[in-house]
Formats: C-alpha cells, sequence, structure tokens
C-alpha cells in the first residue's frame, strides 16, 4: 500500500532532521579531531621548548624577575644554539657547544665510541652547518716583511724591550715566537741569562751584535697590536677549573693600573686543548677581558693537540709556519704564583665587580646582602674522586639544619643553572676539588663548608678557595681536614703503599700531592656535626664574616680511632 501523502510529507521532514544531526554530529566530529591536533601541536611544543630549556637554559627575558634593572639594549638569546646538547650520529660522539665563543670561531669536540682522543667541527655562520675545516678565525693571522702598511718596529728597531713596573706583570714589546718557543732579541755587548714568565715557559735570550742584521736574515711575520700570553699553569688537570680563579684574578686586577687594550687583539692560551675550554671557563675569560654582554670573545688561539700534557709545552700554535720568526707586537704577561706574583685580586673591589660581571653576562642582577640568609644548604657531590664514602649518613645529618639540595655538575652544564644555584644557597658543602669553583660566586652572607683531605696542603692548595672566597670580603669560609689516615683512602694501591703512611710535613713532593688528587674521604660526622653547631648561628644571624672566622684546621696527624677503622672496612 502507497503512503499517503501527509504520511510521505512526515517521513522527508524526519529525514531532513535526521540529515541536519548527521551534518551537525560530523561537524561536532570535525571541531573535536582538529581541537585534538591543535592541543597535540601544543602539547609538543611545550615539551620542546622544556626540553631546549633544560638541555640549554635560555637566557632570562628583560622582564622576568631574574634580570638586570636596566637589561642590555641587546636581546639576550632565548632560544637553544645548534649543537648545545650531546648528539650521536653512527659511532661518534658530539659533544655540546654553548655559550660564548672566540669571534668566528665555534667549535664542537667530536669523539668516536671507545676512543679517547678529541676532533673538531666548527660552526660556519653563512651555511650554518658544521664543518671539519677550521676557520682562519682560529689561527693567528701574521704580516710577512715588511708588515701591515704603515706600520713600523716601535721605537724604530726590532729588538726586544721588557719592562715590569710591579710584581704583578710585565710588558713586553717585539717578543718573539718560532716552533714552541719564545724569544728575546738582545743586541749589545752585555749578556742577558734566560728567565721564565710563568711556572711552565721559559723566554731564550738571542745574543746578537745587531737586531737589523737578524731580522733581515730570517723569514719573519708581525702580529699587531696587543697580546695576552697566558699560561694555565696546572696543565696536568686541565678541567681543574678551581685554578683559573688564581691566574683570572691577578690579570683582571692588572688590567686596573694598565692602558693595555680591552678586548684584547688576541688571547694566547698555553698548554690546553679546545675541549678544555668549558663554558664556564670561556665566560671567565670573557669577564675578565671586559668582554661586553652579547658580544664574541677575541681571538683565542691555542697550540696543536697532543696526546701527552707534557707535550703540550712545546708544541707549535696552531695555524704558524714553523720556519717563519713571529714577532708579538706587544704582549702583556701575569705573574703567577711561582714567578713572584699571587694568586687573586688584589682588592677586595676588584674581587666583588669580577663576581657582579659574571652574573651580568647571564642577564642576572649582581649579587647583593640579604637580610636574611636562606636556610637552603647546597651540597654538590662528587661520582669519581674525592667522594665521600659515608655520603648517605653525611646527607641525613645535613637535613638537620636546613633545606638540602644535592647538585651535581659536569663539563657540560651551564654556568647559567649553576649560578642559579649558587644565587638562592645559604650554604655551600663541597669536598676540595673543581667543585668549589663557584664559592667565590655566591651571594653576600653566604657560608662554605670545605672538606679537606689529608696531607692536602702543599704550597697552600688547601686554602685557595678559602683565599677567593676571603677576597670577596662577604663569604664565610670554614673547613674540616681528613687527620686520621684511615679517614682518606687511595685509589691508586701504589701510592697507598708509598705515601699513605707519609706525615704531612714531608708531602712536599709532586709525586705525594698528586697521589692525594686521587683519594676518597671518610667525614667524621660528628666532628663536621660539631663545626656546624659551632659556626651556623653566625652564618643565620648574618655576622659580618670576619667577626665570625676561626683557625683553619692544621695539617696534622692524629690517631685513628675503632670506629673509623670499622668503616672503612667497608666496601666504598
Amino acid at each position: 500500500m502507497a503512503p499517503s501523502a501527509g504520511s510521505m510529507g512526515t517521513q522527508s521532514k524526519k529525514s531532513k532532521m535526521s540529515g541536519v544531526k548527521k551534518d551537525v554530529n560530523f561537524s561536532l566530529y570535525v571541531l573535536g579531531l582538529l581541537g585534538l591536533i591543535v592541543a597535540l601541536i601544543l602539547s609538543y611544543s611545550f615539551v620542546f621548548t622544556k626540553t631546549a630549556e633544560k638541555n640549554y637554559p635560555a637566557k632570562p627575558s628583560s622582564f622576568t624577575s631574574e634580570t638586570l634593572s636596566k637589561p642590555s639594549s641587546k636581546p639576550l638569546k632565548k632560544r637553544p644554539a645548534p649543537g648545545s646538547t650531546t648528539e650521536y650520529v653512527g659511532n661518534k660522539i658530539l659533544h655540546p657547544s654553548f655559550g660564548i665563543f672566540p669571534k668566528d670561531c665555534r667549535w664542537r669536540p667530536v669523539q668516536e665510541v671507545g676512543n679517547s682522543t678529541f676532533d673538531y667541527v666548527y660552526w660556519d655562520k653563512v651555511t650554518k652547518t658544521w664543518n671539519e675545516e677550521r676557520p682562519a678565525a682560529c689561527a693567528p693571522t701574521g704580516h710577512l716583511k715588511p708588515g701591515p702598511p704603515k706600520w713600523n718596529f716601535r721605537n724604530g728597531t726590532p729588538r726586544s724591550e721588557v719592562s715590569c713596573p710591579d710584581s704583578s706583570h710585565c710588558l713586553y714589546h717585539n717578543l718573539y715566537y718560532n716552533r714552541g718557543r719564545w724569544y728575546a732579541l738582545v743586541d749589545g755587548p752585555d749578556f742577558i741569562s734566560n728567565w721564565r714568565f710563568s711556572r711552565n715557559q721559559e723566554i731564550s735570550t738571542i745574543h746578537v751584535e745587531d737586531a737589523w742584521d737578524f731580522v733581515d736574515s730570517v723569514k719573519w711575520s708581525v702580529i699587531p697590536g696587543d697580546t695576552i700570553i697566558f699560561d694555565f699553569i696546572y696543565f696536568v688537570h686541565p678541567t681543574a677549573i678551581g685554578h683559573w680563579w688564581e691566574m683570572l684574578g691577578p690579570l683582571f686586577s692588572t688590567f686596573k693600573t694598565t692602558t693595555f687594550k680591552l678586548p684584547c687583539d688576541q688571547f694566547i692560551l698555553l698548554h690546553l686543548q679546545r675541549r678544555h675550554m668549558l663554558e664556564w671557563v670561556r665566560a671567565m675569560i670573557a669577564v675578565t677581558l671586559g668582554v661586553k654582554v652579547n658580544d664574541e670573545l677575541p681571538p683565542v688561539y691555542i697550540q696543536e693537540a697532543t696526546e701527552s700534557a707534557w707535550e703540550q709545552i712545546t708544541s707549535q700554535l696552531e695555524g704558524l709556519d714553523k720556519d717563519t720568526w713571529y714577532i708579538f707586537e706587544r704582549v702583556i704577561i701575569t705573574k703567577d704564583l711561582y714567578t713572584g706574583g699571587g694568586r687573586t685580586f688584589t682588592t677586595y673591589d676588584a674581587a666583588k665587580e669580577f663576581r657582579g660581571l659574571i652574573y651580568q653576562q647571564y642577564g642576572l642582577p649582581p649579587p647583593q646582602p640579604r637580610q636574611v640568609i636562606p636556610r637552603i644548604i647546597t651540597y654538590q657531590r662528587k661520582r669519581a674522586n674525592r667522594r665521600i664514602l659515608n655520603e648517605e649518613a653525611f646527607i641525613e645529618m645535613l637535613k638537620e639544619f636546613g633545606e638540602l639540595q644535592v647538585v651535581e655538575y659536569n663539563e657540560t652544564s651551564s654556568l647559567y643553572e649553576q649560578l642559579l644555584q649558587m644565587r638562592k644557597t645559604g650554604v655551600f658543602i663541597s669536598v676540595h676539588t673543581s667543585n668549589l669553583a663557584n664559592a667565590p660566586l655566591l651571594q653576600p652572607g653566604s657560608a662554605v663548608f670545605e672538606i679537606l683531605q689529608r696531607n692536602w696542603h702543599w704550597n697552600g692548595l688547601d686554602t685557595s678557595f678559602r683565599d677567593q672566597t676571603t677576597m670577596m670580603g662577604d663569604i664565610h669560609h670554614y673547613a674540616w681536614r681528613a687527620q686520621r689516615r684511615n679517614e682518606t683512602f687511595y685509589l691508586n694501591e701504589r701510592d697507598m703503599v708509598k705515601v699513605s703512611h707519609w706525615p704531612p710535613e714531608i708531602c712536599g713532593t709532586e709525586e705525594c700531592v698528586e697521589a692525594h688528587t686521587k683519594v676518597d674521604v671518610l667525614v667524621d660526622i660528628p666532628a663536621f656535626r660539631a663545626l656546624l653547631e659551632d659556626r651556623l648561628p653566625f652564618v643565620w644571624n648574618n655576622t659580618f664574616p670576619y667577626f665570625a672566622k676561626i683557625e683553619w684546621p692544621p695539617a696534622v696527624d692524629r690517631p685513628e680511632d675503632a670506629e673509623a677503622n670499622s668503616i672503612g672496612r667497608l666496601s666504598p
């Protein structure tokens, strides 16, 4: 039976309504799907951004509470730079590359898996790629004789001239370099013997009747401008960043009393390789040389890499011809601790200025006195040597005195992260290693509690970090020293057999000192707790450090005790 006209109309309306519902449902489905896609994109963007910030912490924008009141006119970088995280390509490890670099010479260490040697790739600003070819900016550029246009020898003579106005530094004019060695060209009848300009480097004298006859007889090239020659004297420990304070502090102070050009035209770094120039190191050099925020370092020149640290001493500077004599027009060399110089800043003002400039490099306000010292205890642990064997009990003890934050940093840790930790720290605790390199960067009123291994005292090594914090004038610094033989454990059995029984007064040889860099420590927890209980009230009360200082623990031997022996027999 055919449907009536009325039923046909009703069915048609129902069909239309059904179609409308389907259209609405489909539209809602599409909108929901689009919303899900947008949410996924935003989520991925958020995760990517947080991951990038974790791998390479962005410098804060100009409107956050962590920035200077007068932000730089140049925008701070916010995005991670290419290559700022570790990458694995085939059997090669591409190590991170971030932070400040010399102008047009940004590198990235490359290492084969299982191989201890390093190669490098370099950033090409034009193609925005990493290349194996070293840029020309990474090596000195000399001007073959007669030198650059309109250039003349100072005072009209090629002979070397040197002046040492005080005990801090010497200025050289026409300092010669050939095949890894430094020379002074001396004319006239008077004999001048060789001399050391640093612990590891010597200037040899070349005696001639006439300086012009010498330069006329050799192939020479001049490197004009102002050059800083910097000998990293502890080259056997190339990543021991704490030693940089001992050399950069005096250099920074020297520039307060000289007219030397800053930033200099070139900076020659002796004995180290590029992989040893960590971001922390480059930032410290930048502040020392007066590099402005967001600017690049001046050219930094290094020696050709060798497998032996001892061979590195006389290795040729990269890019230089061995058959050419290079004449550095004007050179400044700061005296180190072994050539009559000091190991820290010469004034409190210079030390504080340096600390503030480090923070400024990362867009952070300079350290300021605080009304209340935060009860945040930062313990920086070690994983390799100079570990604390009873660390678990040590950590539990530290928790009794405040909010404990345990941190670990390595060669790829950004200085920005470390500065943020130092800013909020009230008490900083670590064994005597490069862990303490950040101690001088603490805020005023903070305190350092240092753990010293036994027999560590030669040439003031045990007070090297205290010397730096003391020059800030506003940081407490205390120490506990292992004084029992069974509180220091040697990682090398040969060292244990040979030097473990030596008393402190005869541990002055290089062998004994080096042996005590490869040890672990058992902390006397009751003694350390007593030290904290005695000193922390002065810290929390914001007592001026000078009025709260105590005697530095002496390097002496004390009798062993049975409890320490029983703990020491446990496997570390």
